[in-house]
């Protein structure tokens, strides 16, 4: 008797389906934000040691980052799911790529994984691990539909590098000046972020500072808010032992990255406006700090 046909199994692990889904399932982590935050650890941390710092130092350091901003961004989605219903449905919880239980396991995770890891960079590494996350959190949860939505923003971003420089051990009293600094570019990062949505947040009762100021306000506090760190910086220079062979063409490239975002803005690529500010807010921390370090 001929034994029957034996079923192939169809393909799984490699098939297109499968790796588009999961690629939409990755936007749960907010891969653009937090991978920038995550190489912006490892920028400014070359800057405060002067080379090449420990690489298990490092290597925990980047892990901490990728893991606070990844849980704030599930977080961030999770918060927001009835508005992306309505305004972004390919949203991985949205489409069905990933369920709410599973976000919510997984940010859990996050947390337990970052506070493990922050509990081993010092007293002041986890301080400020913890408050930068917090401003996130807070931002997800309350701030976000609110007139203070640029608030969390305005605290996180300066302390970013500070706490780069307090992990590796290498505090100097000049980083307070990113306060100001950093407040202002927080501020301009966070309305060129919300800027392009405003219209359709508005629409399902978001009220945050963004939407007080309207598209066309919104745009321009940011562009000013990132000029007015630019100025500060020039400012307090008789106050700072700049090395300006390194300031001036950070500040040059400053002024060429408001510039070009500024035009892209206009001309409706706001997305692409949004993303080059990041990056060159990034690339005017390090600068700077290479500077007045």
């Amino acid at each position: 008797m001929n034994a029957p046909p034996r079923r192939i199994a169809p393909p799984l692990a490699h098939s297109p389906a499968r790796w588009r889904d999961a690629a939409r399932a990755a936007r749960i982590i907010h891969p653009f934000p937090t991978l920038l935050n995550t190489c912006a650890v490892a920028a400014l941390s070359f800057v405060a040691s002067g080379g090449a710092p420990p690489a298990w130092l490092l290597t925990r350091m980047m892990a901490v980052m990728f893991c606070a901003q990844a849980a704030i961004g599930i977080v961030n989605d999770l918060c927001d799911r009835e508005l992306d219903a309505a305004t972004k449905p390919w949203k991985p919880l949205v489409a069905g790529t990933v369920h709410p239980g599973e976000a919510r396991a997984l940010a859990a995770s996050l947390l337990v994984a970052m506070l493990g890891l922050a509990a081993t960079l010092g007293a002041a590494g986890f301080a400020l691990t913890v408050a930068g996350t917090a401003c996130g959190l807070v931002y997800d949860l309350r701030l976000k539909r609110t007139p203070l939505s640029a608030l969390p923003f305005a605290l996180a971003i300066p302390l970013l590098p500070m706490w780069v420089w307090a992990a590796l051990g290498a505090w100097e009293d000049v980083l307070w000046w990113l306060m100001p600094l950093g407040s202002l570019v927080g501020v301009a990062i966070h309305l060129a972020n919300t800027a392009p949505d405003i219209e359709e947040d508005a629409a399902q009762g978001v009220r945050g500072m963004a939407h007080a100021l309207g598209e066309r306000g919104a745009a321009a506090v940011a562009w000013a808010a990132f000029g007015g760190a630019l100025a500060l910086s020039a400012a307090i220079a008789p106050l700072v032992r700049y090395d300006w062979r390194v300031y001036a063409p950070t500040l040059a490239a400053g002024l060429i990255v408001l510039a070009v975002s500024a035009a892209l803005s206009v001309r409706g690529r706001a997305t692409a406006a949004f993303a080059l500010l990041g990056i060159g807010a990034v690339a005017l921390a390090a600068g700077w700090l290479a500077a007045a370090t």
